[in-house]
């Protein structure tokens, strides 16, 4: 995997009784990239969301963030994450990059 990247997978899958609900997904995302999943309800959009946070464990394939497996550097990389996913809660008067970084200032992340 490319050491660039700052989120990447190769063959991401999970399958739930036996049906694929996310099947074999390569992605890298690179610094500065911002990226969105469209899809139907059941397309995996929010498996795959969970499966980059280590919330839900792959079937198969692997996740790099920030260089690192996530399956071994799991707490480090978690440190470093910040996620709303299904039911965002954000400031409407806001845009998304100034909502992005009041929850950077109050996490202590550095620019």
């Amino acid at each position: 995997m490319a050491a660039s990247a700052i989120v990447q997978t190769h063959n991401l899958t999970k399958t739930y009784e036996g049906i694929h609900r996310v099947d074999q997904v390569h992605l890298q995302v690179e610094e500065g990239e911002i990226y969105g999943f469209l899809g139907p309800n059941g397309a995996g959009k929010t498996t795959t969301l969970k499966m980059l946070l280590g919330l839900v464990k792959p079937s198969k394939g692997d996740i790099e963030i920030f260089g690192k497996s996530l399956k071994r550097h799991r707490s480090t990389i978690l440190q470093r994450t910040g996620s709303l996913i299904e039911s965002p809660s954000y400031y409407g008067h806001l845009t998304g990059l100034e909502n992005m970084k009041v929850m950077q200032r109050l996490r202590n992340v550095p620019d």
